[in-house]
């Protein structure tokens, strides 16, 4: 039976159920700012691991302020070269990403640091492949931030099937000068070719953290969801 309302003059047709909820679904999926943080959990992060610690409850903090609740991951740097397996932090029911402040936090206070490689290089482009691949989104709304300390290994991946919307790096100056490849999508929905990673010396985080820095750095990813659509 058609509905009206109660002039008699408007009809509403009303969605099947399933068709609805699955809507309703991809709209709420569309909308997630997915932000996955990769940490060196190595022994040689150990005098700046508070440091990056207290940075990541001052990002999320400000995304609070602009009204974005992230789904929340990690991903922990390992030597996969001397057999150290790259970890990645799993939340409830074994998910990747949660939307739980304290818990995420928590898990990141426990991450132990240990081994690394001889060398001072470290998987972390291995590290970053894992970290885009597991991210849920089809769409421009998802970025990672890198936390480390080391040089790069030769383990180089390419990111071009992961389109992202921002990469933030808190790392050497060594390793800001190697080659990541992400694939950033335009607000149109094209591929951004030029587009490159946001680089920061780590040691910035062990000074105050600074209002500027996070405006720098947060402003963008709430501006992320401005152009985030069902598809794209």
């Amino acid at each position: 039976m058609n509905s009206y309302n109660s002039q008699g003059t408007d009809y509403n047709p009303s969605l099947p159920g399933r068709l609805r909820e699955k809507m309703e679904s991809e709209k709420k999926q569309g909308l997630k700012l997915y932000l996955d943080f990769v940490i060196d959990g190595t022994a040689s992060m150990y005098t700046i691991f508070p440091a990056v610690y207290f940075a990541i409850m001052h990002f999320i903090e400000s995304l609070a302020r602009y009204e974005i609740h992230p789904m929340l991951g990690a991903t922990v740097i390992r030597d996969e070269k001397g057999g150290e397996e790259t970890d990645q932090l799993l939340f409830a029911d074994g998910e990747s990403f949660t939307e739980d402040v304290t818990e995420f936090m928590q898990q990141v206070r426990a991450i132990k640091l240990y081994g690394g490689s001889n060398d001072g290089r470290e998987s972390v482009h291995h590290a970053i492949a894992l970290s885009v691949a597991k991210f849920p989104s089809p769409g421009r709304n998802k970025a990672v931030f890198v936390f480390s300390d080391a040089y790069g290994s030769n383990d180089y991946e390419e990111y071009l099937d992961f389109p992202l919307g921002q990469a933030v790096f808190f790392t050497t100056d060594e390793l800001s000068q190697e080659d990541f490849r992400f694939c950033f999508v335009r607000e149109d929905g094209g591929y951004d070719e030029e587009a490159s990673p946001m680089f920061i010396s780590i040691e910035k985080l062990l000074q105050p953290v600074s209002t500027d820095l996070l405006d720098n750095v947060v402003k963008p990813l709430k501006d992320l969801l401005k152009g985030v659509s069902i598809g794209i």
